[in-house]
């Protein structure tokens, strides 16, 4: 896991987006994100569909990383990144990426390393396992940094020192 609350304006990135392909880039600004996501009530054992959380699409020129999601509400919470890929589980059991359980402590949730880039955001999946209606509210706690794109030499590092990320799951 990467000490992303580490890091610092004029830090360095490469960064590997889903595929392989390879960006460098300058850390030019940073701020803290608390994102609170509502959502829509739930019935008692009601599953939400995989949605996307436009919200949390940075634009271009910022990097999202969230190290914490917390909810409100006793729910099962699922997560993929991108839309195909699912996240916490393993091979043998994919969608096994459960990020709360039932019975948790209000404010409960799990510590993270999910970075978001620009057409990479989170999908999320809510169950409602319990007998009675719920209106799940998330909370996304994490770092915003604004960072420019710096061009490497045949695809080397333009910097002497730099932290690697990765965008998404592992993919194939």
């Amino acid at each position: 896991m990467v000490e992303a609350k580490r890091l610092r304006i004029e830090d360095n990135l490469k960064v590997i987006y889903i595929g392989g392909e390879v960006k460098w880039f300058t850390i030019t600004s940073e701020d803290d994100v608390f994102y609170r996501d509502a959502h829509d009530a739930l019935t008692a054992g009601a599953t939400e569909s995989y949605a996307e959380v436009s919200n949390l699409d940075p634009p271009t020129g910022q990097l999202y990383y969230f190290y914490r999601i917390e909810t409100e509400c006793n729910v099962k919470i699922y997560l993929k990144q991108p839309a195909a890929t699912n996240r916490l589980g393993t091979n043998k059991s994919p969608e096994g990426g459960m990020l709360t359980e039932i019975g948790g402590q209000p404010l409960g949730g799990r510590e993270v390393d999910i970075w978001v880039a620009e057409d990479y955001p989170p999908n999320m999946q809510i169950v409602n396992s319990t007998n009675v209606s719920i209106t799940p509210i998330l909370w996304w706690i994490g770092k915003r940094f604004g960072v420019k794109e710096i061009k490497g030499r045949d695809g080397s590092s333009p910097f002497p020192v730099y932290t690697t990320i990765r965008i998404g799951g592992i993919s194939e």
